[in-house]
């Protein structure tokens, strides 16, 4: 692997302490996380800044974005996560859960626009069209409805960017929120996160993700190779996915995140970032250094 010194910000990956806060898929067997990775007994039950500066020895990482690991206490969570990145010695943005339905949406929301870190928040939206282990929301309708719409009108005057995990079946319904919120920055994570992996199913998953492409204030992350395609994917299998994402948003919108220490399951830190810099080979030297560092600064407000 060739990096080149290349400066590295690492827009997704998880701080967590067990001992410290209540995490479900640990107090008990996830079966649909199960269904994405297979066996994850061999995840740590805690995962702290001294694990990830280990885990990623070699690379040129100068920045790094927390994303909430779906405590059953997201507030706690995040204060928790916050007193962590006040000794962290590289810059550090935070992304924290939020329910655009919750009761205590706008107490949440003031919350996390306080905290010093928290930059960004997300919800869980995923709603397979198959598999039952895989659907996060509370129903599959519910990025056309217009109270769950209307808690997106209060990150006005927050700061804090809009993050919505859904599934590629699920894209056409995504844009059209990116498009009723032409001022609000959103991120799509998982590149889309395509479910149907055969050659139809990818050309579905471009067509649609050219929609939302169409969109100016979105900007796609590329991570969680092993929860698309599975823990023993190859550079050859995720190459024509990752350039056909940068090629519809292209490197001003793009930018890879590592998903530590999930993507352990599958790989090291340096085997990923290496699969990703053999992907962008043919990327001009300004080119690479948008996907793995600019827009991710940029979008993160990375000071």
């Amino acid at each position: 692997m060739n990096s080149d010194g290349l400066p590295i910000i690492d827009c997704h990956q998880h701080f967590y302490d067990a001992r410290r806060l209540h995490y479900p898929m640990f107090a008990q067997r996830s079966a649909g996380f199960e269904d994405l990775v297979g066996d994850y007994s061999a995840l740590p039950s805690t995962y702290l800044p001294e694990d990830y500066a280990r885990d990623t020895q070699g690379l040129n990482v100068v920045g790094t974005v927390w994303a909430e690991f779906i405590s059953d206490n997201p507030v706690d969570e995040v204060r928790w996560a916050d007193e962590l990145m006040h000794a962290a010695t590289r810059p550090t943005g935070m992304i924290a859960l939020v329910d655009f339905l919750g009761p205590d949406l706008k107490h949440t929301l003031d919350a996390y626009a306080s905290t010093q870190h928290v930059r960004c928040v997300r919800q869980h939206m995923g709603w397979h069209p198959e598999n039952p282990l895989l659907r996060y929301a509370q129903r599959p309708d519910l990025l056309s409805d217009l109270a769950w719409r209307r808690g997106i009108d209060l990150l006005r005057g927050r700061g804090l960017l809009c993050e919505i995990e859904i599934f590629a079946p699920q894209l056409r319904e995504f844009a059209s929120v990116a498009a009723a919120y032409p001022d609000i920055q959103f991120v799509l994570p998982v590149m889309g996160w395509p479910v149907d992996l055969t050659r139809a199913g990818q050309a579905t998953w471009k067509r649609e993700l050219a929609a939302v492409g169409k969109c100016p204030n979105v900007a796609i992350k590329i991570f969680g190779l092993e929860c698309i395609f599975g823990i023993h994917w190859t550079v050859a299998q995720v190459r024509p996915w990752i350039l056909q994402a940068i090629e519809i948003f292209g490197p001003a919108r793009s930018m890879f995140a590592s998903h530590m220490p999930i993507c352990k399951l599958a790989c090291s830190f340096q085997h990923l970032y290496g699969a990703y810099l053999e992907v962008i080979a043919d990327f001009s030297a300004s080119e690479k250094r948008q996907v793995l560092h600019d827009t991710a600064a940029g979008i993160y407000k990375m000071a």
